[in-house]
């Protein structure tokens, strides 16, 4: 391991590390420094050093990002990673650093070091770290663990060739009013830790104590008819600022007066808006239920700096802006034109660098000097300079805990003045060999024998507890106390005894989970909340096409945790599908679920379930849609449909049936793709009803009549067959084949040969039959007979009335019927009724009982499509068997439906 500080070594500025580890070469941030002739890190020494295979990105602060682009344009080809908050703050971070470099190269007649062009092919090249938070670069692991400090700042390690790496950037452990403290993972094991120092020298003071002064002094300040400028970090101190003032008025402790908001803070407390699962899980809920908690409408007042003027000859109030030091932007701007009034107070809440106007500013307040020089120029200090410690950085006893805790072999302390690296030297171990670095300097480590290291010294974490610790920022799948349908929600805490979830459901309502009402973990994502609970919210409801978009045939019968099943079904790895997924498993039987011995639940999925999962068809939470939204897309479907009237649910919620003026008019084959189009989109099963709008039949007759109206009309349902007498100009056989067409009947002209079916030619009736049945007895007659032959029949009927009424049997299919014609007439003896089969297939039947017969390895993506025609099944299939297997189970299928069945890829 070989380490080479390019910058932010003895200072704190200009960040860069150079690492070569397990021969790979990694960047870590390039800042640049605020004051100063030298501006940028020893980027010269890079030309001796191993070109970095990739880049890493701590956070968005100037002095860990401001030299980016140089080193982008330098190694073009280096992908570089960052949290995806991280990024979003860097589009406005490094505009605005560009604008100060270019005002000061300008004041100065310098070149600047970089140029927009080169800040926006940066922008352009930014990767996000995964939700995974790990990365492999060549022979690296790369893990990044929340830092603390601002929103999406991480620390890294990096492991690989036998060593291990923890680069820490800026610390902050205790949660401040935005963001969480950093994540200290127990699994951590570094040999080398680079940590930051700033606060290296100091004990923080109590932060509520801090927050009151602040919110007081700057109350009195607006009372006495003073302005109270704030110079706040834009990122990060800014918002924690307006959460303290808003909060103290909120509770009444200070009177409301108005809050002034100018520089960059506006446009990063709306980054901070759009990344609630970075955020504490009440200010998260906030954002959610109030909006913009940082500049409240009424209170508080973005500025632009034409209104600047206007407010400084307005009433007294207080302004936060950026930049925290004073050293350009906003803030000096007011600072120039306040400073000099008594009345009006500097209240200053971060870090001050020593060459910075911010400093020489608590020189003044400490009686150092009377005077201080803002932007070049020289003003008496008369307003009232107070300083507050609201610190994003860890102070000297939390990171002498956490090197305790890691017990590193060597400790490089970087990010700090010399008084305060001493000083923390000085208090950690000598068994952690911390060392006080040097920018310019190059630190090589040999791999530590394997001997050595302090065993048994180490936390041992409680493993249920570090289990659920791991769903902190995780989205998960869980089961409501009251039995409602499952939901999700953002985990965003555990509490550290009972293990409850402290959680917020997709609609952003806070909700504690205990450990057995979870389900499944679904995983991070860097995506914001509003994209999360667009996508998933939906798929709770209804997710049949996303389920049948999963690929199952890869999947054998066996035993899978979640996570195996997913690498097999998942096309993409989102959050859509893991949800689908999750939902999709809770609908195997229990004995199919187990827990394993690691502790993860184990599924058994077996053929039927993913033939089931595959059509569709699963008895799974969100397999059909709601009955008025599955009519509104039946309906939106059917719009170009002339003949479709409406459409209904029946009671049972079991059947969405469609209605049409004509439905005789559409062949099997339309009907058919009707059927499965909306099916496919609703979840529902689909029915047309054979009903027919008799009051339109004579309108449309009349309609295709010429030179007169039809007279003498007559409707003859049983035979499907329309009667009537048209005038003599008439073309009979031209109006017969349009009414065909049109509506599905026959036409026949009174007096005329029959243009339509008389009699079925599938009438079965034997001349010396028996004495005719009453109809009740007719059908046990004709139940027990299909039972004495082993007959299936699905319904038994009677058409028509009296003396010309027929037995109807209905088989699954005609083309079954057609094998037991002499049985048939056997029938028509036994009961004293002429005997008929039901012409239509029963096709869900049909369909049933293929899919039953189907090989799972034939992987049939979508219901068999039936052509009644043909008599044919079609089939679309991921694998084409071999031509005997396909033979045998076409025999099976046939035999039972009397289709056959024609494959497609």
């Amino acid at each position: 391991m070989n380490v080479t500080v390019l910058g932010g070594g003895n200072e704190v500025g200009a960040s860069c590390l150079h690492i070569e580890m397990a021969e790979t070469s990694i960047l870590i941030d390039a800042g640049m420094r605020m004051q100063g002739e030298q501006l940028l890190p020893a980027l010269g020494m890079l030309e001796d050093l191993p070109r970095p295979q990739a880049i890493l990105v701590t956070h968005a602060h100037a002095d860990h990002i401001g030299a980016l682009p140089v080193i982008h344009k330098l190694f073009p080809e280096a992908p570089i990673y960052a949290t995806a908050p991280t990024i979003a703050l860097m589009r406005i971070m490094m505009k605005d650093s560009l604008k100060i470099i270019e005002e000061r190269s300008r004041r100065e007649e310098t070149i600047p070091p970089y140029s927009e062009t080169q800040v926006e092919a940066l922008l352009a090249a930014m990767l996000e770290i995964p939700a995974s938070n790990t990365l492999r670069i060549g022979e690296l692991r790369i893990e990044s663990h929340q830092a603390g400090h601002i929103l999406g700042a991480v620390m890294f390690s990096l492991i690989g060739g036998g060593a291990e790496l923890l680069v820490t950037g800026d610390l902050s452990f205790k949660a401040g009013r935005t963001i969480s403290g950093a994540n200290v993972p127990h699994h951590l094991k570094p040999d080398v830790v680079i940590m930051e120092s700033t606060y290296g020298n100091r004990a923080h003071t109590d932060r509520h104590t801090e927050e009151k002064r602040l919110a007081e002094h700057v109350a009195e300040v607006v009372a006495g008819g003073g302005f109270a400028l704030v110079p706040a970090f834009a990122l990060g101190r800014g918002q924690e600022v307006l959460l303290v003032l808003q909060d103290y008025m909120d509770k009444g402790l200070i009177p409301e007066f108005p809050i002034y908001v100018d520089g960059l803070v506006t446009p990063v407390s709306r980054v901070y808006r759009q990344y609630p699962q970075f955020l504490k899980g009440n200010l998260a809920h906030r954002v959610h239920r109030e909006g913009d908690v940082f500049l409240k409408e009424g209170r508080c007042q973005a500025v632009h700096p034409k209104e600047r003027e206007a407010i400084l000859q307005g009433k007294p109030a207080c302004i936060v802006a950026s930049s925290g030091m004073l050293t350009g932007g906003a803030s000096s701007w007011y600072a120039e034109r306040l400073i000099g009034n008594d009345k009006n107070a500097v209240l200053l809440t971060g870090y001050q660098d020593e060459e910075s106007p911010g400093k020489a500013l608590l020189d003044v307040a400490e009686g150092k000097t009377v005077e201080l020089s803002i932007n070049g120029t020289a003003y008496e200090a008369k307003a009232r300079i107070s300083k507050y410690g609201l610190s994003a950085h860890a102070d000297a006893s939390e990171m002498q805990l956490f090197i305790q805790q890691l017990a590193p072999t060597h400790t490089l302390l970087v990010h700090g003045d010399d008084d305060a690296r001493t000083a923390l030297s000085d208090l950690l171990d000598e068994r952690y060999s911390p060392t006080l670095v040097e920018n310019g300097d190059n630190y090589p480590f040999e791999l530590r024998d394997s001997k050595k290291g302090i065993k048994g010294k180490r936390y041992k974490p409680n493993k249920e507890h570090e289990a659920l610790r791991s769903l902190n920022g995780q989205f998960i799948l869980y089961e409501p106390e009251d039995d409602d349908p499952l939901k999700v929600a953002l985990c965003t805490g555990i509490h550290p005894k009972t293990n409850v979830l402290f959680s917020q459901t997709l609609k952003g309502k806070p909700v504690k989970i205990q450990p057995h009402q979870l389900i499944q973990a679904l995983g991070q994502t860097t995506r914001t909340i509003d994209d999360v609970r667009e996508s998933l919210q939906p798929l709770l409801d209804f997710n049949r096409p996303e389920l049948k978009a999963l690929d199952w045939s890869q999947v054998t019968e066996g035993v899978y945790t979640f996570q195996g099943l997913l690498r097999h079904v998942t096309v993409h790895d989102s959050l859509e599908e893991r949800l689908v997924l999750a939902l999709a498993l809770q609908a195997l039987p229990e004995e199919q679920k187990r827990e394993g011995q690691s502790g993860q639940k184990e599924y058994k999925p077996d053929d039927d379930f993913m033939v089931q999962a595959q059509n569709g068809t699963l008895p799974m939470q969100g397999k059909k849609m709601n009955a008025a939204k599955a009519m509104d897309i039946a309906r939106e479907t059917l719009a170009d449909e002339p003949d479709f009237t409406r459409c209904g649910a029946d009671q049972s919620g079991e059947k969405l049936t469609l209605f049409f003026a004509f439905p005789e008019a559409y062949t099997d084959d339309q009907k058919e793709r009707m059927i499965s189009s909306i099916a496919d989109q609703t979840g529902w099963e689909v029915v047309i009803s054979p009903s027919t709008r008799q009051d339109l039949l004579f309108q449309v007759l009349s309609d295709l009549t010429e030179n007169g109206e039809p007279e003498s009309f007559s409707l003859h349902l049983q035979e499907k067959t329309v009667r009537a007498t048209l005038p003599e100009t008439s073309d009979a056989k031209e109006v017969a084949e349009r009414f065909k067409q049109r509506t599905g009947f026959y036409f026949q002209e009174k007096g005329s040969e029959a243009t339509g079916p008389t009699q079925s030619n599938d009438l079965f009736e034997v001349t010396d039959r028996s004495v005719r049945m009453e109809n009740n007895e007719a059908r046990e007659e004709a139940k027990q007979w299909a039972e004495d032959r082993n007959i299936t029949l699905y319904k038994v009927s009677f058409k028509g009335q009296g003396e010309n009424s027929v037995l109807e049997v209905h088989f699954i299919s005609p083309e079954v019927a057609k094998r037991h014609e002499i049985d048939l007439e056997e029938l028509s003896y036994r009961t004293g009724f002429p005997v008929t089969y039901a012409e239509n297939p029963k096709q869900n039947e049909i369909i049933n009982e293929a899919v039953t017969r189907i090989p799972a390895s034939w992987a049939l993506k979508k219901n068999p499509s039936i052509h009644r025609e043909q008599s044919i099944l079609g089939l679309k299939v991921g694998t084409s068997p071999d031509t005997e297997e396909a033979k045998q189970v076409e025999d099976a299928i046939k035999q039972v439906t009397g289709y056959g069945i024609e494959l497609k890829n």
